[in-house]
């Protein structure tokens, strides 16, 4: 019980607080969230990636055998929601809105924090190995994904390396590895742009729960629900098992293969024309009913 009053205060609730304020705007004042999608794709996206790619402290021994777990998971994950999708006769945008929800997770203002609230900074350590691989699966990946709902393959290409977050990916990798020093007064500027994208996501967010009507829901939401979170913690359990992941690692890769969709899906969905109120459905009933199943996760696994 403790664990989940825990998550439910100091994670849902914060999120549903900013969300309801993305609502009032929606539904008071008429605020449309095109503009916001695009500050966020374009500008505060890259900020973020480019800004916790660079400053992220990665643990050495177990950095490989993190990033090996993050990118098969999303591998398996991807597999599952294809044949959801083929078993269902979706269309090609809502077989790329399930892929997307399947395949990443809200593992970083979500997911980061309930693993420092359970393991401290050992567990947080971990989780941001986790964070930067989805991060850069995101946005190579899910872009391409994204875009193949209403694009050919190589329009989809196309699309992908026009993503700005893309290179602000790439350079941070450069930039880490490398150890390229960079000015602090530029640091912190990206840092603080970077700093927006979380709060005006969850804004988007509430706006896209104002958008919803009765009857809307799509055949493919709650199998999509059930997928992220029930059947995601059992393959980080058969993941980390086939990698040989033990202790903290092991349960905070767990954990993070539990956690609901990533809003980052909103902003994807939105950008690139595929089914946005089916996606914020899935989004927000996930993170609603995600304390229960993460609590359980967390108990019935011992983690």
């Amino acid at each position: 019980m403790s664990v989940f009053l825990a998550v439910l205060t100091q994670n849902i609730l914060p999120i549903a607080l900013v969300a309801s304020l993305g609502f009032a705007l929606r539904r008071r004042f008429a605020v449309q969230p095109g503009t916001l999608n695009s500050v966020v794709f374009n500008v505060f996206s890259p900020c973020l990636v480019f800004s916790g790619l660079v400053g992220s402290k990665l643990p050495g021994e177990e950095l490989l055998g993190l990033a090996a777990f993050t990118a098969v998971s999303l591998l398996v994950m991807g597999g599952l929601a294809l044949a959801l999708a083929r078993l269902l006769r979706l269309d090609r945008a809502a077989m790329a809105a399930v892929l997307i929800v399947a395949m990443f997770a809200n593992g970083g203002n979500y997911g980061l924090t309930l693993l420092q609230l359970r393991y401290g900074d050992a567990g947080l350590s971990r989780g941001i190995v986790y964070f930067v691989v989805s991060t850069l699966i995101f946005y190579t990946v899910g872009v391409f994904i994204a875009s193949m709902g209403r694009l050919t393959w190589r329009e989809s290409l196309g699309r992908m390396v026009r993503v700005p977050a893309f290179y602000a990916a790439l350079l941070a990798v450069v930039v880490y590895g490398l150890h390229i020093p960079v000015p602090a007064p530029i640091m912190s500027g990206v840092a603080i742009a970077g700093q927006g994208a979380i709060p005006v996501m969850l804004i988007i967010l509430g706006m896209q729960i104002a958008d919803m009507r009765r009857g809307e829901t799509t055949a493919y939401v709650w199998p999509s629900v059930g997928l992220r979170l029930l059947v995601g913690p059992l393959v980080g359990v058969a993941v980390a098992a086939a990698l040989g992941l033990s202790g903290v690692g092991r349960s905070a890769m767990i954990i993070e293969m539990g956690m609901p969709p990533a809003v980052f899906s909103l902003i994807l969905a939105a950008e690139f024309g595929l089914p946005t109120a089916a996606v914020a459905r899935i989004v927000v009933f996930a993170t609603l009913l995600s304390p229960l199943t993460v609590a359980a996760t967390i108990t019935l696994l011992g983690l």
